[in-house]
């Protein structure tokens, strides 16, 4: 039991390991029930199987990109904006952008998005222990999840790169868990999902005998979205993950 717990751990670690330190932001509800908890932010801030799964809703009457009808919604806070000089750091990460010669549209014209979208594998369900985790029905078992999450504004993650990805996963690794585990990249794209840019990273690790898969998507919108899909090497769930990340879309 320990065993799955630390396993567990280390999924959720390297899940945002990439966003550590790279500028504002913690993980967002993605319940029901979080409009009562916007209403209550202060300034520190604050599905059904196979259906389709807004990650945060959009305005009250209007219909969702992501599906139709009565499909239930879950919706995403986020917190209030860091104490930092948000233009000097915009300045600072677009110089840095424009003289690695990386993409700086997330500086020059981000499109205000209302959430992100997409549509869960028939096995999944929402965790009912870690918000924004979705779970199989033979959790932990199989121990295959998604998990998704919303960050403030980073400009400064578009900088990230291969190297800068594995070195932040691994120190994580270190800093939580007193762990050398060494993240392999598989693959690492620059992409584009609805005219923003974005980041597909498929990548492994070894945890004991157990081999840990993820395949990664980071969204860099006015806001940042990431959905992670991982799955232990005693089940093999990638086809399912590719169909759905074909599925994500922002919501505007």
């Amino acid at each position: 039991m320990m065993y799955g717990k630390k396993v567990k751990c280390l999924l959720l670690a390297l899940c945002v390991a990439a966003l550590v330190g790279c500028g504002s932001g913690e993980a967002v509800h993605t319940s029901a029930e979080v409009l009562e908890a916007e209403a209550e932010l202060s300034e520190d801030g604050g599905a059904a199987d196979g259906e389709e799964t807004p990650a945060e809703e959009a305005e009250e009457g209007e219909p969702s990109d992501a599906g139709g009808g009565a499909e239930p919604v879950y919706e995403a806070g986020f917190m209030a904006p860091v104490e930092m000089d948000e233009t000097l750091k915009n300045e600072l990460a677009e110089e840095m952008l424009q003289e690695n010669e990386m993409d700086t549209s997330v500086v020059e014209s981000a499109p205000v998005t209302k959430g992100c979208s997409f549509t869960l594998p028939e096995a999944f369900s929402e965790s009912e222990d870690i918000e924004g985790m979705y779970v199989t029905r033979r959790y932990p078992i199989d121990a295959s999840t998604i998990y998704y999450v919303a960050l403030g504004r980073d400009v400064a993650l578009q900088l990230m790169t291969e190297e800068t990805f594995k070195a932040q996963a691994e120190e994580n690794f270190r800093k939580e868990y007193g762990e050398e585990i060494e993240v392999t990249i598989d693959s690492f794209e620059s992409i584009r999902i609805d005219g923003c840019p974005a980041f597909r990273i498929l990548c492994h690790y070894q945890v004991g005998d157990t081999q840990i898969s993820q395949l990664e998507y980071a969204i860099n919108a006015d806001k940042s979205y990431v959905i992670t899909y991982s799955q232990t090497s005693d089940y093999d769930r990638m086809e399912e993950y590719e169909a759905s990340a074909e599925t994500i879309h922002l919501i505007f």
